[in-house]
C-alpha cells in the first residue's frame, strides 16, 4: 500500500491541492448570484460538472507550470523559497508531467461536452481559451507569467470568466426567464471582487519568488517594478475587493453581505500588515492564509445570500 502511495504522492503534490480553492471561489460566487436572481433555483448537476472541470483545468495548469518552469530553468531548488516542484526534485520527469497534463485536459473536455450541450458555443470558446491560457501561462514562445501578464490572466479567468460562465450556465440549464443584461453590473462587480482576491494570491507568490524569478528572467510585475510595488499591489487588490463586495451588497440589497464583509475586512488589515513586512514574514504561510481568506470570502458571500433569501 505504501508503495502505491509513494508513486501517487508526487502527482498529488504536483497538482498543488492548496491552489484549488482559487478555482472554486468564483464558482461559489456565481452560484450564489444564481441562487438569488433565479429565485433559489440551482441546477446542482451542472454546478457539480462546472466545479470538476474547473478543478481539472487548474490541475492541468499546475502540471504545465511545474514542467515548463523546470524546462526554462526557473525552479532552482538552491534559490527557490517555495514548496518543492516535482520535476525540479527529480521525482517526475517533465515529459511525464506534460503527458498527464494533456490527459487531464482531455478529461475536462469530455466532461465539458455536457456543459456545451447546455450553454452552446460560448462554452466551447470559454473551455478552449481556458485550456489554451493554462498552457501558455508558463509555456510557449511568449509565456504570460514570464512577461508581466500573469496577473491579468488570473483576474480574467479566475474572476470574470468563471463567475459569468457559472451564472450563464445556470440560466441556460433551468430555463429561467432571465436576461443577463438585467444584472450585468452586479455580476461584473462581484466577478471583479473575486478576481481581485485571486490575483492577490499570485502577488504573494511572486513576492516570495522574487529572487529566483529575477535570476531566471521570469518578468512578473514584482520583478519589473520591485518588491515594494508588490506590497502596494496586494493591499490595493484586497481593498478593491472589499469595496466591490460592499457595492454588490448595496445593489442586491443584501445587508448581510455588507455586515459579513465588514468583519472580513479586519482580517484583510492583518494580511496587508504582514505583506509590508515581507522581509521578515514567512511568505509561504502568508500565501496559504491569503488563499484561505479568498475561499472564506466566497463562503461568506454564499452564506449572506442564503440568509438574505430566508429572511
Amino acid at each position: 500500500m505504501s508503495i502505491i502511495f509513494d508513486k501517487i504522492k508526487p502527482w498529488i503534490l504536483a497538482a498543488r491541492p492548496k491552489t484549488l480553492f482559487a478555482a472554486l471561489a468564483p464558482i461559489i460566487i456565481g452560484l450564489s448570484i444564481s441562487f438569488h436572481i433565479f429565485n433559489t433555483q440551482v441546477n446542482w448537476l451542472v454546478a457539480f460538472i462546472i466545479v470538476i472541470t474547473s478543478i481539472l483545468i487548474q490541475i492541468g495548469s499546475n502540471f504545465a507550470n511545474d514542467a515548463y518552469d523546470y524546462i526554462k530553468g526557473t525552479d532552482d531548488k538552491n534559490i527557490r523559497k517555495g514548496p518543492s516542484r516535482m520535476a525540479e526534485e527529480g521525482l517526475l520527469t517533465p515529459e511525464s508531467i506534460l503527458n498527464m497534463m494533456y490527459f487531464i485536459f482531455i478529461i475536462s473536455v469530455i466532461l465539458g461536452y455536457y456543459l456545451v450541450q447546455i450553454g452552446g458555443w460560448p462554452i466551447i470558446i470559454i473551455g478552449l481559451l481556458g485550456i489554451f491560457f493554462a498552457i501558455i501561462y508558463t509555456g510557449g514562445p511568449f509565456p504570460l507569467g514570464y512577461n508581466g501578464l500573469g496577473d491579468i490572466a488570473v483576474f480574467i479567468f479566475f474572476g470574470l470568466v468563471a463567475t459569468f460562465g457559472t451564472v450563464y450556465l445556470q440560466s441556460q440549464s433551468i430555463k429561467y426567464p432571465f436576461n443577463i443584461s438585467d444584472y450585468i453590473i452586479e455580476i461584473l462587480i462581484a466577478s471583479c471582487a473575486i478576481g481581485f482576491l485571486n490575483t492577490s494570491i499570485l502577488v504573494v507568490n511572486n513576492l516570495r519568488d522574487f529572487e529566483s524569478d529575477k535570476l531566471s528572467g521570469k518578468n512578473t510585475l514584482v520583478v519589473i517594478f520591485g518588491e515594494r510595488f508588490g506590497c502596494y499591489q496586494y493591499s490595493t487588490l484586497i481593498t478593491l475587493s472589499f469595496i466591490a463586495f460592499i457595492l454588490v451588497g448595496i445593489l442586491f440589497e443584501n445587508y448581510w453581505l455588507i455586515g459579513m464583509m465588514s468583519l472580513s475586512f479586519f482580517l484583510s488589515i492583518y494580511l496587508i500588515s504582514k505583506v509590508f513586512k515581507y522581509k521578515i514574514t514567512n511568505l509561504n504561510i502568508l500565501l496559504e492564509k491569503t488563499a484561505k481568506f479568498v475561499f472564506l470570502n466566497s463562503v461568506l458571500f454564499a452564506t449572506s445570500f442564503y440568509i438574505n433569501i430566508l429572511t
